[in-house]
């Protein structure tokens, strides 16, 4: 019980004889120091490996205080396995007394001793610390080739185990999820063979938010669970927190909010005030913020755990992590009524983004900055954030072509480099110096190079926003502009805008060197003619905008909704995979028909029909034959009872086919798709509806 007192069964029960209270006295003492004595280092490492810890500072106490600390005269392996623990618990700028003195030891035991395992250690911890932002992760990908060569000298399962969860970490910044996971579960094999029930925890636990990362919340929520009930198994109090905190993220990706708030209500209790924990306790906190967002009538909770995390992260100095808290707040205002309050925060939000250089921030919440400006008719304000959303596309597109310049550069380099330093160690080890010094120069190449691009890039930008500043539009120009993207009644993309879109979407994917893919959906209102006749044409509009309305509220960020024409619209959702689209497909299906929309006090049943492909299902295939294809799945899911989602998974068809008969095709084996029915509906008569009724026209 927390901050309570347990009561002994010596306190009011039958007294003790001071006799026997001196005895239990001398007895405790005994087993104090028997206990004392055997808090050896070894026998600390070992419960560290298989149960973890309570906390880092607490692990951090207990290594410091073995009685058998290893001091100048202990063997090199002794040494270097206490100072290589202590850095690795000492890291992310929490102890960074503990950190220095630790690196410190294990580079002069390197320097001196030739001791390869602390130079290892060393490149790891410089890697852990150069992953995390773009600026730096070329020299966090030298310092992996270094310890890939540093692993081969040392031959240890410990070192493998450890490079391949620094291969998953580096996959993982870079978007490559499945070899992320692929490369984890190496890892967890080797931590299972040494006994290291810790190790497996975080791996499970990493494995479950990659999953989740690559649309796959089912697999995400299995390999979460297991991994928290591994570490109450265990008793590993420090690594539970992060793992609620992916569950809760893959419970709100399958529509399971509920599950979500209570995981991440529990996870914010574990976290408690432990300082090496504020960090996932401000995530933690804003995750609770964008929960309550999604709830109707949730704005001030949002306030509540977003000013919390804000507080938290300006405490601490912290400004990456004051982004997303602002961001909730800006939306939360707005949506409260308070639009300029709402829209000075989102701004604020946008512009530390653009400081931190996280560009997934700086156009989600900038889409959000133009959603409440364009609902506030603020058209101008509107269309300067769409042009900064357009400069920022650009500019990805741009650095996805540098990039893959550079990655082949990196490797030739990296390659070069590990062949040179191979042959070096093999004719004599005392030329480690000279490895240093070559290591250093290629470094200082590095950054002389990521300066003269950033340089470029700069001198680039700064022509472009001189361009764009001489054809700064005027007020009425820029309402019409914003207004010739977006459809009149409903606010969507207007079917123009969607296809110049779509069209800068394909040829940034056939640049692109990795595969990716984009969601495409067609969706058409059922019977919508039938509304207009019988109900009227408004009744008719306020559909349409609803359905939008529902559209942008289940949807992320960075998808898009337009209107196709009449009552047919496009979903356009970028980096999503193909398994994640019948969930999408589900929740798309469960806004638009889980609740009739209301007009002039009347109940309007609503149902929508789906037809869902993954772009490109096939090398060289257009968007606009993608579309075809999904247009001829919509076909098929009118045909077989409307109110339901055809997601194809394959077809056998020319990649410039936009038009195919599925129902044949599937006969011939050459096609295959995902069904998913969309919610109940009733019928006009007040019973529910029945799926096998005939099918009529749509």
């Amino acid at each position: 019980m927390r901050g309570g007192v347990q009561q002994s069964h010596g306190e009011h029960g039958v007294p003790m004889k001071s006799g026997l209270r001196l005895v239990a006295g001398l007895l405790l003492c005994m087993l104090s120091s028997l206990a004392a004595a055997q808090a050896r280092m070894d026998d600390v490492l070992k419960d560290f490996s298989e149960h973890g810890y309570p906390s880092v500072a607490a692990a951090i106490e207990r290594l410091q205080s073995v009685e058998d600390v290893p001091g100048q005269n202990a063997p090199l392996a002794r040494r270097a396995a206490y100072h290589g623990v202590l850095l690795d618990l000492s890291r992310g700028g929490r102890h960074p007394q503990v950190h220095r003195s630790s690196a410190a030891a294990l580079q002069l035991m390197a320097d001196k001793e030739g001791c390869v395992r602390c130079r290892f250690d060393l490149a790891l911890s410089a890697f852990r610390e150069g992953v995390i932002n773009k600026a730096t992760r070329a020299d966090a990908e030298a310092r992996l080739a270094e310890m890939e060569i540093l692993q081969r000298q040392l031959d240890s399962r410990d070192a493998l185990r450890k490079l391949l969860a620094a291969q998953a970490e580096l996959d993982r910044r870079k978007g490559n999820y499945n070899d992320a996971i692929a490369l984890l579960v190496r890892a967890s094999e080797l931590a299972k063979l040494e006994g290291r029930n810790a190790a497996q925890v975080e791996y499970l636990g990493l494995m479950a938010a990659l999953n989740a990362d690559r649309g796959d919340p089912k697999r995400a929520i299995q390999m979460g669970n297991e991994a928290y009930r591994l570490a109450e198994e265990i008793g590993y109090l420090v690594g539970r927190p992060t793992i609620l905190l992916d569950l809760g993220h893959a419970y709100s990706l399958a529509g399971e909010r509920t599950k979500q708030r209570a995981a991440l209500e529990k996870a914010l209790a574990l976290v408690g005030d432990d300082p090496d924990l504020l960090r996932d306790r401000i995530i933690i906190l804003n995750n609770l913020a964008d929960f309550w967002l999604s709830q109707p009538g949730g704005y001030a909770q949002t306030l509540r755990y977003a000013r919390q995390a804000l507080a938290l992260a300006r405490e601490q100095g912290l400004q990456r992590e004051m982004i997303a808290p602002l961001a909730n707040i800006g939306i939360a205002l707005a949506g409260m009524g308070d639009v300029d309050r709402g829209v000075a925060v989102l701004r604020e939000s946008v512009e530390l983004s653009k400081q931190a250089d996280i560009e997934v921030y700086t156009l989600g919440i900038t889409q959000e900055l133009v959603r409440v400006l364009r609902e506030a008719g603020r058209y101008e304000e509107a269309l300067d954030a769409l042009q900064t959303i357009t400069e920022l596309q650009e500019k990805r597109a741009v650095q996805a072509r540098e990039t893959a310049v550079l990655e082949l550069q990196e490797k030739y380099s990296a390659q070069r480099k590990a062949d040179e330093i191979e042959k070096l160690a093999a004719q004599n080890t005392a030329k480690q110096s000279q490895l240093e010094a070559e290591s250093w120069k290629q470094r200082l190449w590095i950054a002389l190079a990521v300066i003269l691009g950033l340089v470029l890039l700069g001198s680039w930008q700064s022509i472009k926003r001189a361009r764009l500043a001489n054809r700064k539009l005027t007020h009425v120009n820029a309402a019409l502009a914003l207004q010739s993207a977006t459809d009149a009644l409903t606010g969507a993309f207007n079917r123009r805008h969607t296809q110049a879109m779509l069209d800068g979407l394909q040829q940034q994917m056939e640049q692109a060197t990795s595969g990716q893919s984009i969601g495409l959906m067609l969706l058409d209102l059922d019977l919508f003619k039938r509304i207009n006749d019988t109900r009227g044409h408004a009744a008719g509009d306020a559909v349409l905008v609803e359905t939008v309305r529902r559209l942008q509220a289940k949807l992320r960020q960075n998808d898009v909704v337009a209107r196709w024409g009449g009552e047919e619209f496009v979903l356009v959702l970028p980096t999503t995979l193909a398994a994640a689209l019948p969930l999408v497909a589900k929740k798309v299906l469960d806004a638009i028909g889980g609740d009739p929309v209301m007009f002039e006090g009347q109940a309007i049943p609503v149902s929508v029909s789906l037809g869902v492909v993954a772009y490109p299902m096939m090398p060289g295939q257009s968007w606009a034959a993608a579309l075809g294809l999904a247009d001829s799945a919509l076909y098929l899911a009118k045909a077989s009872g409307r109110n339901q989602a055809i997601c194809l998974t394959r077809v056998e068809v020319d990649a410039a086919c936009s038009e195919a008969d599925l129902a044949r095709l599937r006969e011939a084996a050459q096609a295959e798709w995902q069904m998913v029915e969309g919610p109940v509906q009733p019928l006009h008569g007040g019973g529910p509806e029945h799926r096998d009724a005939p099918p009529t026209q749509g």
